[in-house]
C-alpha cells in the first residue's frame, strides 16, 4: 500500500492518518500547512517576506507497538540535530512492530527543484515521533547537522512524504525492502535504463593501468618494487596526493603518509592484484600479469604466527630494506599494533583463495589454510569469532562479537568448497547462528563504524543503541558483509532461511545506495553508496565491493532490481575519476589543480561529499578508489558477463 486505502481526517493544525492494520499517525504543521494526495503527506507553507525562523515543519506520531526493525538515513543523537539533505541518498524512517511495517520516504524531485530550502528528517524514538521539514542547518562534528535559524524573504516550501504500509508478513519481517523497491521503481530504474556511462569500461581501465603502471602517468611514484626476504615483490603505494606529481620536483616530492602497502578489509592490495590478473589475461598483458603476481608474493610474505598475520607492510626510514609489519592503525587504542585483526586476516585469506582459483597457485591456498584452522580454534562459545587478537592470544574486548565475524564464515564455507572441510563447515554454521541475531538487531558495529574519520560514541556507544533514535551506529561494509556470508550459504547449502536473510541484508544496504544524482555533488552520484549513519560520504569506492555482491545476488534470485543496482554500483565506481569522459568533475579537479593534465587521467578520490562539501580531494588510494574499480570490472565482466553488460553496454 502507498497511501491507498488510507483515510485522512483533518484536523486544526494538522490531520489524523488512518492506515491498514489499525495503524494512525498523528499529523501536526508547524508554520504551514498539512494535507494528503496519492500517498503522500503534502507540507506545504509561504513564508514571510521579513523577519527570520526555523522553518515550516511537520510531527508525525504513530503508535505502533514494539518495534523489530527501525532505520533512520542519519542518527540525529540529540534534540536539534537532523538528517539533512546531504544525506539524502534513499531516505526514509522505516518502523515495524509485529503486526504492521511503516515507512516514510522523502520524494526526492521535491528536494531537487526546492533549492531555496533545504529538507529534513528526524525521528525521535522514545517520543515516537518522526519530524520533517525544511529550513537551514548546518554541519557539526563528523558529522551531523544542526538546524539554525535563516532570513524569510517569502519563499514557497512544498515538499511530499510518501507513506508506505503493509500488513504482509514478508514485509513485516522485511520492510526495507520494500521501502528499497519503492526508490528504485519511482527513481533508481528510470535513471539508471535512461543513462549511459560517460566511457567504456575498458576506457577506464585503460587510464587506471596507465595512470598507476606507466612512467606516462604516476606509475614511477605509485608502484613500489623491491626485495623482501629475497624476493622480488610489488605493489602500488598505499597511498598518493597531488604532493608527489610528476609536475614536482623529485627534491621537493612529499608523502601524504609514510609509505605502506596494505592488506586489510578496506585496502585490499591482494583484491586489486586477483582483479589485476583478471584484466592482464583478458586484454593479454604479460607485464600486468607480472605485477599481479609480485603483489601476490608480497601477500604471502607476511609472517604467519600460528596462523595469525599482519595486515600492513610499512616502509622504513632508509626505504623498503627497513620495512616493518604491523596491524592497521584503524583500531582501538587499546590495541596493540601487533594484534592481528581477524577481519583483515580473513579478508586477504579469502583473496588468496580466489588467487588459487585463478592460477592454481598451492602456496596461496595453503596459507588462507593456515589461517582458517587457527580462526576455527579462536571461535568463541557464541559462534563468533573475535575483533582483535593480540600475541599473547588475549581478545580485547572491543568488538569481542560482531559481523565482523561473517568474512571470516564465507571464507571457512570458501575453503570447505575446495578442501571439502567437515570442520570448516561446522564452524561456519556456528558463525551464521551468531550472525543471524546480529542481522536481526541491525547491529552493524565494525572497525569503519569506530575507528575512522567518524569516532563519533566509540567510547559510549559500542553494543548500545542511541538512544533518541533506537538503532545503533551502523556501518554499511558490516551489513555487505553479512549479505555475502549468507549468499554463500545459501549456494552452499541452499536453505531458504539463509538466501531470505542476505536478501534482508541487502535491502537495507539498498538503503545506503543513492537513486538519484543531487544538484549539490559534482559527480553523478547514482548508483553509488555511503559509508554510515553519521557520516556523510557519496560515492565512497566501497561500490566496487557492492556491484559484485548485488550481481551473486541476481544470479540466486533471478530479481532484476539487483541486476540494475548491481550495474549502477559498478558504473559508479568509476564516476570519481580524473579522465576527459568525466568532463564536469575534469572541470573541477582542473579548477582546483590547474597542473592537471593527461598524465593524471586515471587519478581518483575516495568519495565527494565528505564533511559535507563538494571539495575536491588530494589523494588517490589505490586500492580504495581506481585499482578498486578496475578489480570490481574486471572480476564483473569474468564471473556475471550479464552484469557487466548491463552496466557497460558497450565493453
Amino acid at each position: 500500500m502507498r497511501g491507498r486505502e488510507a483515510r485522512f481526517l483533518p484536523t486544526r493544525r494538522g490531520g489524523r492518518l488512518l492506515l491498514p492494520g489499525d495503524t494512525e499517525l498523528d499529523v501536526k504543521a508547524n508554520d504551514g500547512s498539512v494535507g494528503f494526495k496519492a500517498g503522500a503527506i503534502l507540507l506545504d507553507a509561504r513564508l514571510p517576506t521579513d523577519g527570520s525562523g526555523m522553518g515550516p515543519s511537520l510531527t508525525i506520531d504513530h503508535r505502533l507497538g514494539h518495534l523489530r526493525h527501525v532505520y533512520v538515513p542519519h542518527l540525529t543523537p540529540e534534540e536539534g540535530l537532523v538528517a539533512g539533505a546531504f544525506v539524502f541518498r534513499s531516505p526514509a524512517i522505516v518502523l515495524a512492530d509485529e503486526r504492521r511495517a511503516l515507512a516514510l520516504a522523502v520524494d526526492l524531485d521535491d528536494v531537487a527543484q526546492g533549492r531555496d530550502l533545504m529538507p529534513w528528517l528526524d525521528y525521535d524514538h522514545p517520543r515516537r515521533r518522526i519530524g520533517f521539514g525544511v529550513g537551514a542547518y548546518e554541519p557539526t562534528g563528523h558529522t551531523f547537522f544542526r538546524r539554525r535559524s535563516f532570513d524569510h524573504r517569502g519563499q514557497r516550501a512544498k515538499i511530499r512524504l510518501h507513506v508506505l504500509a503493509s500488513t504482509r508478513k514478508a514485509d513485516i519481517a522485511d520492510p526495507f525492502r520494500m521501502t528499497a523497491r519503492f526508490f528504485w521503481q519511482r527513481w533508481g530504474r528510470e535513471l539508471f535504463r535512461g543513462g549511459r556511462p560517460a566511457a567504456t569500461a575498458s576506457r577506464y581501465m585503460e587510464h587506471v593501468v596507465r595512470w598507476a603502471f606507466s612512467p606516462e602517468g604516476w606509475g614511477d611514484e605509485v608502484w613500489q618494487s623491491f626485495d623482501l626476504d629475497d624476493e622480488r615483490v610489488g605493489a602500488p603505494v598505499f597511498i598518493v596526493d597531488v604532493g608527489r606529481h610528476p609536475s614536482v620536483p623529485p627534491a621537493d616530492r612529499t608523502w601524504r603518509e609514510p609509505r605502506a602497502i596494505w592488506n586489510q578489509a578496506w585496502f585490499s592490495t591482494q583484491r586489486c592484484a586477483n582483479g589485476l590478473y583478471r584484466h592482464a589475461r583478458h586484454v593479454g598483458d604479460r607485464a600486468l600479469e607480472d605485477r599481479a603476481r609480485a603483489m601476490t608474493r608480497l601477500a604471502l610474505r607476511a609472517p604467519q604466527k600460528d596462523g595469525l598475520f599482519p595486515s600492513v607492510l610499512r616502509c622504513g626510514h632508509d626505504g623498503w630494506t627497513s620495512a616493518e609489519w604491523m596491524s592497521s592503525d584503524r583500531r582501538p587504542r587499546s590495541v596493540s599494533q601487533e594484534a592481528c585483526h581477524l577481519v583483515d586476516a580473513a579478508f586477504t585469506a579469502r583473496m588468496l583463495v580466489e588467487w588459487h582459483h585463478l592460477t592454481g597457485d598451492a602456496n596461496a591456498l595453503a596459507f588462507a589454510r593456515t589461517f582458517a584452522d587457527r580462526l576455527v580454534d579462536l571461535q568463541r562459545p557464541s559462534g563468533a569469532f573475535p575483533g582483535w587478537v593480540e600475541p599473547d592470544g588475549r581478545v580485547p574486548a572491543e568488538l569481542a562479537e560482531g559481523p565482523e565475524s561473517a568474512v571470516s564464515a564465507a571464507l571457512l564455507i570458501d575453503l570447505a568448497e575446495v578442501l571439502d572441510g567437515g570442520g570448516y563447515r561446522r564452524s561456519a554454521r556456528r558463525a551464521l547462528q551468531f550472525l543471524e541475531g546480529v542481522v536481526r538487531d541491525a547491529r552493524w558495529e565494525d572497525f569503519e563504524t569506530y575507528w575512522s574519520c567518524a569516532p563519533w560514541g566509540n567510547e559510549t556507544q559500542r553494543g548500545r543503541r542511541v538512544a533518541r533514535n533506537g538503532i545503533f551506529k551502523q556501518n554499511s561494509l558490516s551489513i555487505g558483509w553479512c549479505a555475502d556470508a549468507f549468499l554463500a550459504a545459501y549456494v552452499w547449502d541452499r536453505q531458504a532461511k539463509h538466501l531470505a536473510t542476505a536478501r534482508r541484508c541487502l535491502a537495507e544496504l539498498s538503503l545506503y545506495q543513492s537513486v538519484w544524482d543531487p544538484p549539490f555533488l559534482t559527480a553523478p552520484a547514482h548508483g553509488g553508496f555511503g559509508v554510515m549513519n553519521a557520516d556523510c560520504e557519496w560515492n565512497d569506492a566501497r561500490q566496487s565491493l557492492f556491484a559484485p555482491l548485488f550481481f551473486r545476488a541476481h544470479a540466486s534470485t533471478r530479481d532484476p532490481e539487483l541486476l540494475e543496482r548491481g550495474a549502477a554500483a559498478l558504473r559508479a565506481s568509476f564516476s570519481m575519476m580524473y579522465c576527459p569522459e568525466n568532463a564536469a568533475l575534469r572541470k573541477s579537479y582542473e579548477a582546483k589543480y590547474p597542473f592537471f593534465g593527461s598524465e593524471s587521467y586515471g587519478f581518483m578520490m575516495e568519495n565527494q561529499g565528505h564533511a559535507a562539501s563538494d571539495e575536491i580531494g588530494t589523494f588517490t588510494i589505490f586500492t580504495w578508489g581506481n585499482g578498486s574499480a578496475l578489480a570490481a570490472a574486471a572480476t564483473v565482466r569474468d564471473e556475471w558477463p550479464e552484469g557487466f553488460r548491463a552496466a557497460f553496454p558497450e565493453g
